[in-house]
């Protein structure tokens, strides 16, 4: 009879058919990968990885937390770094494509793709609302010292979306080196912080507007 295995083992089986699970879910989509699959290509039995996750979502939502969790340590440890705001926004936008640049299997995972009823796995959903969380907390960071106007999901959407289209071109070959994107990441962040802080130097529409009528 085979020695039943310590919950060490079994953890570190687990992490084992993630990592296999990251990549193939990136290479062929989830609907191109079966639990056989995961277990072929670890030399397990077919039935194998049924005996550490109930089925092949389960294993998504592990794979993708686990991604959402080195993402948010990542941005997280860089924020926390900066002693400015402008040093703080500087060092998460670095870490923010540098992610990207060396873990882009884990990147599409995070924001290529969805699953219903996320909020059935609670690290998912966790590590999900956590990263967004800190994003947010950089806008706020942002608004309180006068660098962006006080609307912090509007900033926060403005940044993130920036953010991600170089990330994205990047993973689609359109820059020819990672220097290139980074270049182009700095320009577009540098361009995207003038804006915000010259709409942050506006007079609330409000008050504009009886400035403007003022006789």
């Amino acid at each position: 009879m085979p020695r039943a295995k310590t919950p060490e083992e079994r953890q570190e089986i687990r992490e084992l058919i993630c990592g296999v699970g990251e990549r193939l879910f990136v290479e062929r989509g989830v609907n191109g990968v079966s639990m056989r699959d995961l277990g072929a290509e670890l030399g397990l039995s077919p039935m194998a990885p049924y005996r550490y996750f109930k089925d092949k979502a389960e294993i998504l939502a592990a794979v993708r937390a686990a991604a959402f969790s080195r993402f948010s340590d990542t941005i997280e440890a860089a924020f926390d770094s900066g002693k400015t705001p402008t040093a703080r926004a500087r060092a998460i936008g670095t870490a923010y494509l540098g992610f990207a640049i060396a873990e882009p299997n884990a990147y599409r995972l995070i924001f290529d793709m969805t699953q219903p009823d996320e909020d059935q796995y609670p690290e998912l959903a966790f590590q999900s609302a956590r990263a967004r969380e800190i994003l947010s907390r950089q806008s706020s960071d942002l608004i309180a010292n006068g660098l962006a106007p006080d609307d912090a999901e509007e900033v926060t959407h403005s940044l993130w979306s920036a953010a991600h289209g170089v990330c994205v071109l990047y993973m689609a070959g359109k820059f020819s080196s990672a220097d290139s994107a980074r270049e182009a990441y700095r320009n577009t962040m540098r361009w995207l912080f003038m804006g915000l802080h010259a709409d942050a130097q506006k007079p609330p529409r409000s008050l504009s507007k009886s400035i403007k009528e003022t006789p």
